[in-house]
């Protein structure tokens, strides 16, 4: 079963969170897709978000749970840091690695962002688009 996982940029963060983490298809597309097409707010987690609020937008599926995957992603990047350290080298690699930060989940899964985004907030019920300046759905820069 694939899991699917919605990273955005809400108001004024600069930085990406997880709103969604291991959906199915049809989760996203109740508790994310939907309410963002009909421009409606959504729970994510305590938080009530409004579509229109969202700056950035990315929907990644992986194969296999978030915290699995992010677990895999640390375990490489320690052992690359472990095979740089262990060559005969006067400089120390000091890092945790990555895979702490939810929104690591999309360097491993596939970006669905424009397979289930096809227009604005709000636009199947008729609202005008209201991106914020800047605003991107997925790895592509809005046009």
């Amino acid at each position: 079963m694939p899991f699917h996982h919605v990273i955005a940029k809400v108001g004024p963060e600069d930085k990406s969170r997880v709103l969604f983490a291991d959906l199915s298809v049809d989760e996203l597309k109740k508790r994310f897709i939907q309410p963002y097409e009909k421009g409606v707010a959504f729970f994510s987690g305590n938080d009530l978000t409004r579509p229109t609020d969202l700056r950035s937008i990315q929907i990644i599926r992986t194969d296999r749970p978030d915290q699995i995957e992010r677990d895999e992603i640390n375990r490489k990047e320690r052992e690359h840091i472990n095979r740089l350290n262990g060559s005969n080298s006067d400089i120390f690699f000091v890092s945790v690695g990555g895979g702490y930060q939810p929104q690591d989940i999309a360097e491993v899964g596939a970006d669905l962002t424009h397979d289930f985004i096809r227009g604005h907030a709000g636009f199947k019920a008729g609202q005008v688009g209201a991106f914020h300046e800047g605003a991107s759905l997925g790895r592509r820069p809005l046009s």
